[in-house]
Formats: structure tokens, sequence, C-alpha cells
């Protein structure tokens, strides 16, 4: 009796404590998919671990069940197996198709696959109240859910991965335990007994679920982990403000100064050219300095822009006409790069369109110098919350580890000597934190860079 008793204890405390660990943390800011879900995987370890311990009670008492008692054991049982079902039907779609695959998965869809486990669920319950048990219940809900949420726990262990391998490894043993469980709960009766070793089969589906307590709740470390690179990214950004605030204020100087002499200068290189015109030599030569002063007046000219803080007048603007109008600005810049367009409906957003355009068309001029023939631009926009996402992908040569965190600083450009300025990811960088919006990108020498900004979509903006 005693040793029934502590186990019970334990079962039921393994999965309350896995709910109220989960519930605890505060998971809002998150951008992992799982943190979008964990509600489910927490609402089943509460309502299962109050299960078992009504079944102890039950174990407990001298009298016979009543028909009211059996009824309420099933439809808690039911309850408990109802959430972990859709936690790993949903953690399935997430590990498998991104942590953003459930905002894009069709409606109709998600109603689908409702449906489905909601005519499962209440199938197992038609069978079991007639049986009077809840094996239906078990192999029809409990095994599938526990099954699906054990390989999606262990698959997404790849996407945690890039915060740290030790918790990959908490996310591969909780999902094998999940496994486990499934195993020892959907498919082995309650009443079955282990022959070789005289367990019943109620001893390791308590110990499968204090592994599953033990090392989701070590899994759960990844979201501080996150919180800490968050942290970290936004001081990077912050400290990028400041000296982009500072650069602007050198450049404007610069440019104001080199300006007034360039301008004297490509004057008298005209009179100078109508002067001395018919001599092919002088000519050439005369050309090759026009060519280097039109140049510098360009930089002093992007330099002023670079620098320029004026103020405009936001209005609503729609991001996918944006990207429509600067490809057919720049479609003409190279024909060997093909531009494939997924602009998805979005809401407008905040913003200055001749600015707004000045981004998209730099990002694309970078995509196409980084791309050979036969490579291609993918262009895509979607709708997150309260955020208007675009991303630019191009399969080009990449840019190298070291290089990353310098793109967008002033003056840095991995371009060859006289082809690149390296203000045009500045200039895009200021744009999009004067829209309160957010841009990154990742690349990898291997070949390939994905641009991402996003913007705060209505009104947002404030």
């Amino acid at each position: 009796m005693i040793w029934n008793y502590i186990l019970y204890l334990l079962y039921g405390l393994a999965f309350f404590t896995l709910g109220v660990a989960i519930l605890s943390r505060d998971l809002r800011s998150s951008e992992l998919g799982i943190a979008k879900i964990l509600w489910l995987l927490a609402l089943f370890g509460i309502t299962h671990g109050f299960h078992e311990w009504f079944e102890f009670l039950v174990y407990l008492s001298p009298l016979t069940p009543s028909l009211n008692y059996s009824l309420f054991r099933l439809l808690l049982v039911s309850l408990s197996f109802f959430f972990l079902l859709y936690f790993g039907l949903f953690l399935i779609i997430i590990s498998f198709y991104g942590d953003n695959a459930l905002k894009t998965t069709p409606i109709h869809i998600k109603a689908l696959i409702g449906l489905s486990a909601l005519i499962l669920i209440f199938v197992s319950i038609a069978f079991d109240i007639k049986s009077g048990g809840d094996i239906h219940i078990r192999r029809m809900v409990a095994f599938p859910g526990a099954l699906l949420s054990g390989v999606g726990i262990v698959y997404y262990s790849r996407t945690v991965r890039i915060f740290s391998k030790k918790v990959a490894k908490n996310f591969i043993l909780a999902g094998i335990s999940m496994i486990c469980y499934a195993i020892f709960t959907g498919l082995i009766p309650s009443d079955v007994s282990i022959p070789v070793l005289n367990l019943q089969i109620i001893i390791f589906r308590g110990i499968s679920a204090l592994f599953i307590m033990y090392f989701t709740i070590k899994a759960l470390s990844v979201f501080s982990l996150e919180q800490n690179k968050l942290i970290n990214e936004k001081l990077q950004r912050f400290a990028q403000s400041e000296k982009l605030a500072s650069m602007g204020m050198l450049a404007a100087g610069i440019a104001h100064e080199i300006n007034n002499p360039l301008t004297n200068a490509m004057l008298n290189l005209e009179m100078v050219k109508e002067r001395l015109s018919g001599e092919e030599k002088v000519e050439n030569k005369l050309s090759s300095i026009d060519r280097n002063l039109n140049r510098a007046a360009k930089i002093a000219g992007e330099l002023l822009h670079f620098s320029r803080d004026k103020e405009d007048t936001f209005e609503r603007v729609n991001l996918n006409e944006v990207i429509t109008s600067s490809i057919n600005l720049v479609k003409n810049q190279k024909r060997n790069v093909k531009i494939n367009l997924s602009l998805k409906e979005i809401p407008d957003i905040m913003g200055i369109p001749y600015k707004l355009q000045e981004v998209v068309i730099n990002i694309l001029l970078n995509s196409m110098d980084a791309n050979e023939e036969g490579d291609f631009i993918d262009i895509t926009t979607c709708n997150t919350g309260n955020q208007a996402i675009m991303e630019i992908t191009d399969t080009g040569h990449g840019i190298q580890a070291d290089d990353l965190p310098k793109v967008f600083d002033p003056f840095y450009t991995t371009k060859e000597i006289g082809k690149g300025t390296g203000l045009g990811l500045s200039v895009c960088y200021n744009i999009v934190k004067q829209h309160n919006g957010d841009i990154s990108l990742v690349s990898s020498e291997n070949g390939g860079t994905v641009v991402t900004v996003s913007f705060p979509v209505g009104d947002n903006y404030e």
C-alpha cells in the first residue's frame, strides 16, 4: 500500500510540476515557435497530474466506484490527452516547417486537423463509456499524442542547438522519455505486469513521467539563453545607432567641406575642355579627370544623404507596392538574375514611400552584385501579429563570418575599390530605424544571404 501511495503521489506530482514550471515562465517575448504552444503541454501536465491523484483516491476507497466517478475519471483523462494530442500535432508542424509555420498554415488546414482530432477523441470516449475503462482513449489519443510530442521535441532540438548543445541534448532526452511514455501508456494496459521483473506497468509510466519533467524543465533554460541573446543584440544595435549618429554628423561636415571645391573644379574643367578641344590625348585626360570628379561628387552626395535627418510626413504605405515599384527600377541592372516574388496580403505600414523604396533598391542591388548568372533572388512578405516582414534571399557568394558584424558600419564594404562606398546598408539601417523597424542579415561564406526587414503595421508605428 505504501509503495502504491508513493508511486501515485510522485507520478501525479511529476506532471503537475511540469505544468506549473511551464506556466510560471513568461514566454510572451520569445520568438521560438514552441513557446506559443507550450501552454498545451502545461495543461496536459496539470490535468493529468490531478487525474493520477484522483485515481489513487479511488484506489484507496473501500467502496466500488459509482457511474459518476467512472465518468469523471474518463473525462479527466480524456481532457489531459486532448491537450497532449494538440501539442504533438502543432509541434510536428513547427518542427518540420519552421517556427512561423502555424501562422502561415491556411485556416482550412488548421480546421481540418482540429476537427479530425476532436472526432478521434469523441469516438474514443464513446467506446470507453460502453466498456467502463479507458483503453481506447489511451490507444487512440494518448499514444499518438505522446508519440507525436516525443518525435517533435527530438526534432525541435535542431532549432535550439544554436543557443546551446547542452540544451539541445535535454530536448532530445525529454523527447525520448515522451516516446517511452507513449508506449507504456498508450499500448500497454494498466493492469499488466512485466513478467521477468514482476513490476507493474504503472511503475514504468511513473519513471517516464519523472524523466519527462526533469529533462523538459532543464530544456526550458533555452528561453533564458534566448533572452540573453536578444538583450545582447539590442545593446549592439544601440551601440550601432550611437555610432551611426556620430558618423552622420561627421559625414555632414565632410560633405559640405568638399562639395564647394568639387563644384568649382568641375566648372573650371568644363572651361578647360572647351579651350583644349580637338586634342585627343588631352581630351582623354580631361575625361578621366571629369569621371573622377563626378565620382567624388557622388560620394559627397551619398554622405549628405546618409547624414540627412529631415522631417518627412509619414503616410500609409503598402509594402508590397513598394517592392514591386522598386523591382521595376532595378530590373534592367542585371538580366541574368531571376527575381521570384511571393507577396502575401499584408496590412499597410506607416512610412515614407521614397525612403522605403530606397531600402529595397539598396538591398536588391547588393544581392545582384553578389549573384552570378543562374543565381536568383527570392522576395517574400508576410504578416506576423503586428509586424509586416519582408525577406530578400539570394543565392550569391555570401559574406564571410568575420564581415557580418560590420555590414551596417558606414564606409565598410566587401566590394572592390571603386565599386562601392560602403554606405548602402548604413543608409538602409537608418531608414528602417526611422520607421521603428528592424533589419537583420544572415549569410554564409558558402553562399546565400538572407536580409529580413520588419515594420510595425498600421498605427502601431507609435
